[in-house]
């Protein structure tokens, strides 16, 4: 069975609808430019809890690339990560709307993954300006934008984050041949 196809207007009443939310606190803006990736983790983390040694190996990260994609996860609020008790291991969960989100329906959960982003203001604003223009912003104009939001990031780090945001809106636009 092929999963219903996601559609330019769903998006469009996805962006039409969105609230956008604060920057989480103590969560650094996302560094995980492939948004795959971060599907991936949350479906394995929704079949158990991981250690940040279990993410390495199973995705042959350097600890570094764990904690991006654990990071962007946490970032959107569908992962959390604690220190086990018994063991000291840094590991992570999903969040219960991280679980809600990831056990509906192909179509019902990647809408609800775009509306994930969108709600943050630099995504926000980088997918208006797509959909004004055509096209992906050049991560110059990427730069502008979050340089307007309140990331509490360097310029030099917005110019490495300037990619993610770009590479998860080419992720939404991948979704539908019809935008």
């Amino acid at each position: 069975m092929t999963p219903e196809r996601i559609t330019s207007e769903d998006i469009s009443e996805i962006f039409k609808c969105i609230v956008l939310v604060p920057e989480p606190p103590k969560i650094p803006f996302p560094q995980a430019d492939e948004f795959d990736k971060i599907i991936d983790l949350l479906s394995l983390l929704l079949n158990r809890e991981l250690t940040k040694d279990e993410i390495t190996v199973n995705y042959e990260f350097d600890a570094r690339q764990t904690n991006y994609y654990t990071d962007a996860a946490r970032y959107l609020g569908l992962a959390d990560k604690y220190r086990d008790p018994t063991t000291k291991e840094v590991t992570f969960c999903l969040t219960s709307e991280g679980t809600d989100i990831l056990n509906k329906s192909y179509k019902v959960k990647i809408c609800a993954l775009i509306r994930k982003i969108l709600e943050h203001e630099a995504f926000y604003k980088s997918f208006e300006s797509t959909m004004s223009n055509g096209e992906i912003p050049e991560k110059n104009e990427v730069c502008e934008i979050m340089s307007t939001c309140d990331l509490s990031i360097s310029q030099t780090t917005i110019e490495r984050r300037s990619s993610t945001v770009r590479g998860w809106i080419a992720w939404i636009l991948k979704l539908t041949s019809d935008v």
